[in-house]
């Protein structure tokens, strides 16, 4: 992807509201496009009869037909798939919701031992206490940053509070900087700058904190939102005049 022009990944990018920032450079757009193409899931079945539509002539038909949308998400079994095909890794390092409650610090660091794809759960280990397995399903697992998206000052994430193992509220208090690793062409964020809730020092002030990026993620709402559910899916009803 890095080898389109960037006209070519700025009209995949509008087409399918890839989400990117507005300075962000050629490369930060390629590696967009790239996650986003990855993700999408392909009806076999239909690309086929599509091909076979146009080799037969009624590719018009064929073009009519796909370019409608009725309205429907996507099916369970399409983001089951999805999520199996995006989960974490055995021996990867997430953050892991550890009880029943939202409170904050509810979110610990945890290493992946195995994801269930039937059942759509995981096994993990606290990086703390390794002597014993804690089952989660999938929705309380979230894997960790790459550095290659960012934030924005005055985003709400969550993140390792510092000498800690805990993910805790916070706002991003200064714009990322993004930087080149040396041999690298895809440039990334290697800390963000934040101001942890309930962090106030005893002159009511809260300190800005660095946390490198890794350990800085959304917030659940976010992280597992699907552009799926924001549509509607009530069908518009008519009122008699």
């Amino acid at each position: 992807f890095r080898k389109l022009a960037g006209l070519t990944l700025m009209s995949y990018i509008d087409h399918h509201g890839v989400k990117v920032r507005s300075e962000a450079p050629p490369s930060e757009l390629a590696v967009a496009v790239a996650r986003h193409f990855e993700s999408m899931e392909v009806d076999e079945e239909r690309v086929i009869g599509g091909f076979l539509s146009r080799l037969s002539g009624d590719g018009a038909e064929y073009a009519r037909q796909t370019a409608y949308f009725d309205g429907t998400a996507s099916s369970h079994s399409v983001r089951k798939r999805r999520r199996s095909k995006n989960a974490a890794r055995p021996s990867e390092q997430v953050a892991a919701k550890v009880t029943r409650t939202d409170e904050n610090g509810s979110w610990i660091l945890a290493s992946v031992q195995r994801f269930y794809c039937d059942t759509e759960t995981y096994d993990v280990q606290d990086e703390d206490d390794t002597s014993k397995l804690i089952r989660l399903p999938w929705n309380h697992v979230m894997r960790l940053s790459t550095g290659e998206t960012s934030f924005n000052k005055g985003e709400h994430v969550m993140a390792i509070f510092p000498e800690t193992t805990s993910f805790y509220r916070a706002v991003v208090s200064k714009q990322p900087v993004w930087k080149l690793t040396p041999g690298s062409t895809t440039p990334i964020v290697k800390e963000l700058i934040l101001k942890f809730e309930d962090d106030e020092d005893e002159d009511g002030r809260t300190p800005h904190r660095r946390v490198p990026s890794r350990y800085v993620i959304p917030v659940p709402s976010v992280y597992f939102h699907e552009e799926e559910d924001d549509v509607d899916l009530n069908h518009p009803t008519s009122t008699a005049t």
